[in-house]
């Protein structure tokens, strides 16, 4: 059973940046089941894509892999095809959390693990690539040449699958905070896991994405999946 995120459950005099630590890792899956709402329609919606468009014998990129979800969701539905997957992540301690994970599990198909920054990753050969809430933590001028990056590294019929929290209305981000009171989070959880994510998260209009997508190339962007201020959207090469 994955343990419980109690990573702001009591009251810290100084909040601190929000950091993919071994606090946060060691609760992670329970973090985001309980934070964002249809995380599970999301990896499923991202199954289906992977049975259309990942092709044998080309490149998988998860960016932001953290535990690996996306990554052992695309291995363990597109089961017929030789995939090169490659979990990306710039966390030491995500890294080591997910080499453990695979040691136990049976893989279809190949997954290499990636410890970097994605802004600096060579990407090639691909036929499919997720961001799964991961460039909203990037500093906003490297956005646009990130998305270009991954267009230029696509096979043409390639999809780019770009899971975002996105900027909202005040009373849709406060729906927001009744969801993850319903989820168990108290007051003080949410208020203070907000103020830790201030410095690094920077979430853009869905506007903008839609726009950059469109600007790097992307021949159809288009939202597949909204719950509150959390997008995802499909783009196709």
């Amino acid at each position: 059973m994955d343990s419980k995120d109690q990573v702001f459950a009591e009251r810290f005099s100084e909040i601190q940046s929000f950091a993919f630590d071994e606090k946060v890792v060691a609760v992670f899956p329970d973090m985001i089941k309980r934070s964002v709402p249809g995380y599970d329609t999301i990896l499923k919606g991202i199954a289906m894509l992977a049975q259309r468009y990942a092709q044998a014998n080309t490149h998988v990129y998860d960016l932001g892999a953290s535990l690996g979800a996306v990554s052992l969701t695309i291995d363990q539905t597109v089961d017929k095809k030789t995939l090169k997957i490659f979990a990306v992540d710039n966390s030491p301690a995500m890294i080591q959390g997910l080499a453990e994970k695979l040691s136990s599990i049976r893989l279809n198909n190949e997954i290499n693990l990636v410890d970097a920054d994605v802004a600096k990753l060579n990407i090639a050969n691909a036929s499919m690539v997720v961001s799964n809430f991961t460039l909203q933590f990037m500093p906003v001028g490297s956005r646009k040449s990130v998305c270009q990056k991954i267009f230029n590294g696509m096979n043409k019929g390639g999809v780019f699958v770009l899971s975002e929290k996105v900027k909202s209305t005040d009373l849709m981000i406060d729906y927001y905070h009744g969801y993850k009171k319903i989820n168990g989070y108290t007051d003080m959880e949410i208020a203070q896991k907000r103020q830790a994510l201030e410095d690094s998260l920077k979430p853009d209009s869905l506007h903008k994405w839609q726009q950059r997508l469109s600007e790097v190339g992307f021949s159809h962007v288009e939202v597949w999946f909204r719950a509150f201020n959390f997008v995802s959207i499909v783009a196709i090469k």
